[in-house]
């Protein structure tokens, strides 16, 4: 029995308020494979779309909101799904639909093993108008936070943002090419070195692979 080998009630932080990174990662990770063998899950995965989307979802509702599934309210979801995913994640055109309808086979997966009662809330919340919401809100420049545009624009400008190597590779260009027009247009240069690269942006092939990347995990 799924529910007999897991705690979805299980504390991801102690007494002091502190995360717990090692029990945070597993809870995400059993969670999303009990979801992936779900006739839920299962559903999606046979459209030929990977599951990682609801990971995304556990993993910044416990990092930013501090709340794991039976605890989210609809303003959590809302907080998530319409402000850190635009801000955070790097989709492609037509995601947001995707997104959708992966959240709510999630949701519809908790109702029925785990009986969460706001479930029907949530779902209420991932319709269709919500898919084009959220389409809209993913493409919008605006929205981006400072990681995503960093990556983005390596990205547009060529390299594979996806790997450390071709990360170095556009820091170094962007030091020898892009800082220095910056700083004639601000009054001055702005280096930056792998270290300082901006972190917390997931990009969809990394969700694929792990649907986190290391560094969001130590950034805690």
């Amino acid at each position: 029995m799924m529910r007999m080998s897991f705690d979805i009630n299980e504390a991801v932080f102690d007494e002091q308020g502190t995360y717990l990174q090692e029990k945070a990662v597993r809870y995400e990770e059993v969670l999303m494979d009990q979801f992936a063998a779900s006739p839920e899950g299962q559903a999606i995965t046979e459209r030929g779309t990977e599951l990682g989307w609801a990971g995304v979802m556990i993993h910044y509702a416990i990092s930013s909101r501090g709340v794991t599934p039976p605890t989210m309210t609809t303003s959590d979801l809302e907080a998530v799904v319409f402000d850190l995913f635009p801000r955070k994640v790097i989709t492609e055109k037509g995601d947001g639909v995707e997104i959708i309808q992966e959240l709510g086979a999630f949701w519809r997966f908790l109702e029925r093993v785990y009986l969460l009662p706001q479930a029907r809330q949530m779902l209420a919340r991932l319709t269709p108008q919500a898919a084009g919401r959220l389409e809209q809100e993913l493409q919008e420049p605006s929205n981006f936070g400072m990681a995503k545009s960093f990556v983005l624009m390596g990205k547009e400008a060529g390299f594979d943002m996806e790997s450390p190597e071709g990360m170095q590779a556009w820091v170094q260009d962007y030091n020898a090419t892009v800082a220095p027009r910056m700083g004639a247009a601000y009054g001055h240069r702005k280096r930056l070195t792998k270290s300082a690269v901006p972190k917390g942006t997931m990009s969809r092939a990394c969700r694929k692979k792990k649907r986190m990347l290391p560094h969001e995990r130590r950034d805690l």
